[in-house]
């Protein structure tokens, strides 16, 4: 019986130049990713206002204390949640109908595909702003639509819930090119013979839907729903720009809020600790779509 060959990168003996080759690449990320997020897990446990640095103490885990029971926190835990589920899960719904319907093959896809990604290429403060502007409660075009028809002049971006829709709406607007283009990738990897087969058997277009395309699209429909939850969670540009987390913190998120403790209060070390929260949610997030893959596993085309 032939012995088995070992596999293992260390145990081969070219290892040593290739760590060599890797080491100034190693070096790079672990200044550029490491020790960003080692000094920031060290701030955590610390009490550092810079306005006050005659008062830095080491606190070990009051930081974390407080902000469990922070009613602010909780509060933009809550709308973070609300602005995050209803925005992924409009993009998913509305890109998968998108790719269905790019799919088909007609004159002029390439071009309608290409404006279909305007939204995506715009810079996000900067759609921001567009539709801050469409939104001015005296001047923008929503009201002017409004009123065309008859309807009342609405603040959009000064009442609690019109503020969140608009948000909500800015970033389905933003995200659902990407979306439909990815879960389109994914519709052209289901081989052709497998939707002829479904034709031969006579299955109608619903149930070649729900019955071939849906589960061959399940994980790529991970994939991207995934991905667009940990984008969405951080999404700070279009609501800090829109609203600045207003009116009376009703669409603040995490991320506006740590950016509010931090570098409005300048209290590092509990913005810090909030930060490490946030990356905690996102490592739960990443864990749970690792595992969904791999108990659904690759689909069998």
């Amino acid at each position: 019986m032939r012995p088995k060959r070992s596999t293992r990168f260390w145990r081969n003996r070219n290892s040593g130049s290739a760590y060599l080759f890797l080491t100034p690449a190693l070096l790079i990320l672990g200044l550029v990713i490491l020790y960003p997020l080692l000094n920031t897990l060290w701030l955590s446990f610390q009490h550092k206002v810079l306005i006050r640095p005659d008062q830095d103490s080491f606190v070990g885990m009051e930081n974390y204390i407080k902000a469990l029971g922070d009613q602010e926190v909780r509060q933009a835990t809550l709308h973070t949640i609300v602005f995050t589920v209803c925005s992924v899960g409009v993009k998913v719904v509305l890109g998968m109908l998108g790719a269905l319907l790019l799919n088909v093959k007609m004159r002029g896809a390439a071009w309608v595909r290409s404006f279909y990604m305007l939204p995506w290429l715009v810079p996000s403060v900067v759609a921001a702003l567009v539709w801050r502007w469409i939104f001015n409660d005296q001047f923008g075009i929503a009201n002017g639509m409004l009123a065309t028809f008859g309807g009342p002049a609405v603040n959009w971006l000064g009442q609690d819930t019109t503020a969140m829709f608009a948000v909500i709406l800015v970033d389905i607007w933003r995200g659902l090119p990407l979306m439909t283009l990815l879960l389109l990738a994914g519709l052209q990897m289901i081989p052709r013979e497998t939707i002829d087969a479904t034709l031969i058997d006579g299955a109608n277009a619903w149930q070649r839907y729900w019955r071939v395309i849906l589960p061959l699209m399940k994980p790529t429909l991970i994939m991207v729903g995934t991905l667009s939850l940990i984008g969405t969670f951080n999404s700070f540009n279009i609501i800090y720009v829109m609203t600045g987390g207003g009116p009376a913190h009703a669409t603040e998120i995490l991320v506006t809020h740590v950016f509010r403790v931090a570098f409005q209060s300048f209290n590092f070390g509990y913005g810090s600790t909030l930060a490490v929260l946030i990356l905690v949610l996102i490592t739960i997030l990443t864990s749970l779509y690792n595992r969904l893959l791999s108990g659904r596993g690759e689909a069998k085309l």
